[in-house]
């Protein structure tokens, strides 16, 4: 099955010759992923360099350190390299801020596609612990840092892009480009043709009813993976385009098994084991008050935070000594944040098998158990 990696490969009319489309957001907004090498300057201020001068093998190693699927990551940076159609972007304005104390993780970079055309990309949510807890943080917090710090980049790159603007990014980016299309002046908002959220949460329904909001939504295109979890979560109103996988279930998420077919994705209905888990964890969080949503992410951040590692790759490399002490960080919580957990894990178990039937329903194929 042909993937973004083959579109880029195979596509090589210009962005003049064929409109800029959502196959080609989602490759931008995975390169937001990448991390720009700091010795460039005219990357990191709004000068800008082209993109075919980022592929050189000195900057290899730092380009690719941490990013998901490495081989594909570069086989795509090398087709995007050598197209007509993306080797001449200006790539500009990159950023990228990890601080624990905020509970931020955030990197975004603009692309000047032609003269009167520009694509903000943010990226989604890394391997760190900062950055899962602070998607965490979305289920009782509104704005995370990130969803402002994204409304000031949107603003500032606005100010130095020319023409109009897309705005996009995959999982967490998602997210961040509707709340910094949102949020940003309805100047800006004027400018801002189309935004992308490829798999991203949604949000608060006090967001959904914002007048920011409700002017940007028209603009919104929204895809998911048939069997999408991620860009389910929390409240959503916008209409969702669903995306064709070769994975399976969660593995979904990742943008290499989104199937491309010609110049356009590949589309599908959401599979049944989707709409289960979106029934399931919408049920589920709707009895938990905004309180005891933030008060179980953070027990449950306590206990990550009490390994002394930075990034799941870091807890899958030494799992053998991690996960014991994991364990142990559990057992040694104080009685009423452990009665509390269960509660609350036990709520989770409840849902599920109370929604279960309706699954079936969904899913008459399956064996009887």
């Amino acid at each position: 099955m042909k993937n973004i990696v083959s579109y880029a490969e195979d596509n090589l009319d210009a962005l003049t010759a064929r409109p800029f489309g959502g196959v080609d957001s989602l490759i931008l907004s995975w390169v937001s992923y990448m991390h720009f090498p700091l010795n460039v300057p005219s990357l990191h201020n709004w000068v800008g360099v082209p993109l075919k001068d980022l592929f050189r093998a000195e900057y290899f190693p730092q380009l690719f350190q941490g990013v998901w699927d490495k081989e594909n990551s570069r086989r795509l940076f090398t087709a995007l390299a050598a197209s007509p159609r993306f080797r001449d972007i200006q790539v500009m304005g990159f950023t990228e801020q990890m601080d624990p104390g905020q509970e931020k993780q955030f990197a975004a970079v603009a692309f000047q596609l032609t003269p009167d055309l520009c694509y903000v990309a943010f990226r989604g949510t890394d391997s760190s612990l900062v950055g899962w807890k602070e998607d965490f943080n979305m289920a009782f917090q509104h704005p995370v840092p990130s969803q402002t710090e994204a409304a000031r980049y949107l603003t500032k790159a606005a100010s130095h892009c020319a023409g109009e603007i897309l705005v996009g990014g995959h999982s967490k980016g998602g997210n961040l480009a509707v709340y910094s299309a949102a949020a940003v002046s309805p100047q800006i908002q004027a400018r801002i043709r189309k935004v992308y959220s490829h798999d991203g949460p949604g949000f608060l329904e006090t967001f959904l009813q914002s007048p920011g909001f409700l002017t940007i939504e028209p603009k919104i295109e929204k895809t998911l993976p048939q069997s999408s979890i991620v860009g389910l979560l929390l409240d959503h109103r916008e209409d969702c385009q669903v995306v064709r996988s070769n994975r399976l279930s969660f593995l979904q998420h990742d943008p290499f098994s989104w199937v491309v077919e010609g110049t356009a994705f590949s589309y599908d209905q959401l599979t049944a084991d989707a709409k289960y888990w979106d029934r399931t964890l919408d049920d589920w969080l709707r009895r938990l008050s905004e309180e005891e949503r933030e008060r179980f992410v953070e027990s449950l951040y306590s206990i990550l935070t009490s390994v002394d590692i930075a990034d799941f790759a870091e807890f899958r490399a030494g799992w053998q000594k991690n996960l014991p002490a994991l364990m142990h960080a559990a057992a040694n919580l104080d009685p009423d944040t452990r009665i509390f957990l269960f509660r609350v894990i036990k709520e989770l178990a409840s849902v599920s098998l109370r929604n279960f039937p309706e699954f079936f329903r969904d899913h008459p194929n399956l064996p009887e158990a």
